[in-house]
């Protein structure tokens, strides 16, 4: 708390780290006392980011303008699924659901509304991710090559079949968090981040941290980050055009020699083979099963089923018949029904719309860098729900960053004319 009020920007570094390191943390402890399928440790990052809650009580007549009105949407749609939930599912799942849908949202209003320290917190957040990105690249490559006791007992406790094998070289990279797909989708924002600015740290992260990511092996994260990186590109001048395409380089260069690694080469040229008989693959055809099996359903319930239904806290009650979701396109409208799901789209694309629109793209490579973060976490919607949770953080918090930004410049801009 004392952070959140005195000081701003360390919250924020604060806050980002807990993301990056509580599942490690939850690990530690499980691996002494023995595996919770519900551990209350994981509450810890949803409790520090839940602060920003009181920043938008403080300003929430801002919330009408037009830069912020978007994000007030889809609050609005997700407190009506809340109600709908407790009816539903009851008080504990609906409002341990709320925690992964609301507090993503608020965080990024948090950050909109807090232009004024927008150069604090673009220092402050790009070192943050360059260390997060070289602390879990390196514990990742590490536990790839030799997995850790705890890593191997949560493999083995957690039944996560596409965990891979808690073997050496046969572990699909998870590092500090609980499964490959937040950990990559994690990696994804914080490696497009690396492109916000320079110093020697930057480098043995961006080299870890692309090889951790690789390692993975979540093909959605690999191609969302390569839309996130083609945007940021084409908002770049020329001459930094030049100076991020010769980084990537150096980085490939430098990462060659694990990459041609038999046993590491073999398994990315078996996934990367996937993506080219993609019709073939297991997964795709499970995912194009899923959507004509369920198209239907989840657009039939007008009401929706309701925050609390799928998703971790389905376990905790028993009317939860939908775990787990292949599609965040699906799953919005299912939990939010029509009003809620309608509510909650069009807050998200106008959002984005006014990201990737904004002339100060062009002027600030921050802010480009936001918005791609952003576009990079949405355009993989359709793989699984990326708004909520860990990666809704990075599609929320970069949004309202981005917004900060564009504020700050428009207000700069006013001043110097």
């Amino acid at each position: 708390m004392k952070l959140y009020r005195d000081f701003p920007t360390l919250y924020v570094s604060h806050m980002w780290w807990l993301w990056f390191v509580t599942p490690e943390i939850r690990r530690l402890v499980d691996y002494q006392i023995g595996f919770q399928p519900v551990d209350p440790i994981m509450l810890t990052p949803y409790l520090v980011t839940g602060l920003a809650f009181f920043t938008v009580l403080k300003y929430l007549p801002a919330l009408r303008q037009k830069t912020l009105f978007p994000m007030a949407l889809v609050v609005l749609g997700v407190l009506y699924a809340y109600i709908v939930g407790l009816v539903n599912t009851g008080f504990m799942p609906a409002t341990y659901g709320l925690l992964n849908w609301l507090l993503p949202v608020l965080f990024g209003l948090h950050m909109a509304i807090r232009w004024q320290d927008y150069l604090r917190v673009r220092r402050t957040l790009f070192h943050t991710f360059v260390w997060g990105t070289l602390v879990m690249g390196v514990y990742g490559l590490v536990q790839y090559v030799h997995p850790l006791p705890w890593d191997t007992y949560w493999m083995t406790a957690s039944k996560l079949l596409s965990i891979g094998q808690p073997e050496p070289f046969h572990v699909r990279i998870f590092s500090t968090m609980n499964s490959p797909g937040p950990f990559a989708f994690e990696l994804m924002g914080t490696l497009l981040m690396l492109f916000a600015g320079g110093g020697f740290w930057r480098i043995p992260a961006a080299v870890f941290g692309y090889l951790a990511f690789l390692l993975s092996i979540v093909r959605a994260a690999w191609g969302g980050w390569f839309i996130g990186l083609v945007y940021i590109l084409s908002r770049l001048k020329p001459a930094h055009l030049i100076r991020y395409l010769m980084g990537i380089m150096v980085i490939v260069i430098l990462a060659m020699p694990m990459l041609l690694y038999k046993p590491v080469y073999e398994r990315l040229e078996a996934r990367f083979n996937s993506i080219e008989n993609v019709k073939q693959n297991a997964s795709y055809q499970a995912r194009v099963k899923f959507y004509g099996e369920f198209f239907l359903e989840a657009f039939e319930t007008p009401l929706g089923s309701g925050i609390g239904s799928t998703g971790t806290a389905a376990r905790l009650s028993q009317k939860g018949h939908v775990v787990n979701f292949d599609s965040g396109i699906m799953e919005i409208p299912y939990v939010l029904g029509w009003l809620g799901g309608t509510l909650f789209f069009l807050g998200s694309i106008w959002t984005l719309i006014y990201m990737l629109s904004s002339k100060w793209a062009k002027k600030d490579p921050f802010i480009a860098i936001s918005s791609g973060i952003s576009l990079a976490v949405f355009s993989t919607l359709i793989f699984v729900d990326t708004l909520i949770g860990s990666t809704g953080m990075l599609f929320w918090a970069f949004a309202g960053t981005s917004i900060a930004g564009i504020h700050y410049r428009q207000v700069k801009g006013m001043e110097n004319a």
